[in-house]
């Protein structure tokens, strides 16, 4: 099955060590914003199969009580992040491979125009 976010092998860790059930955490993301949440939306989130938004994140943190970087894998910063995703990501998820060629980002430098 296809992962969709980075942060659910952390959400399993920082639930289970505050022994929270996924009812208890689905309650606490209510409380932090997340309004709808269920059971079944904190099972999606720990499989990896629910899309997680940026502002997702700082509501998982608030609920869990922890620094919103504490929800995601330990990086190796002296190893290039593609290598990170790679260990956490199936790749053809995210469509980078070591042998690939670098795809156009968002990233990259945008050329100054002449005007």
């Amino acid at each position: 099955m296809k992962k969709l976010n980075l942060i659910w092998k952390q959400v399993v860790k920082l639930r289970r060590d505050r022994d929270w059930t996924q009812e208890k955490l689905a309650v606490e993301l209510n409380h932090a914003g997340w309004h709808n949440a269920t059971r079944s939306t904190v099972s999606k989130i720990e499989g990896g199969t629910i899309h997680i938004a940026d502002f997702d994140v700082l509501i998982v943190a608030a609920a869990l009580k922890v620094r919103h970087t504490d929800l995601f894998p330990p990086i190796d910063w002296q190893r290039p992040m593609d290598e990170t995703i790679h260990r956490h990501l199936p790749e053809d998820i995210h469509e980078i491979s070591p042998d690939s060629e670098p795809k156009e980002t968002l990233c990259q430098t945008i050329p100054k125009s002449n005007q």
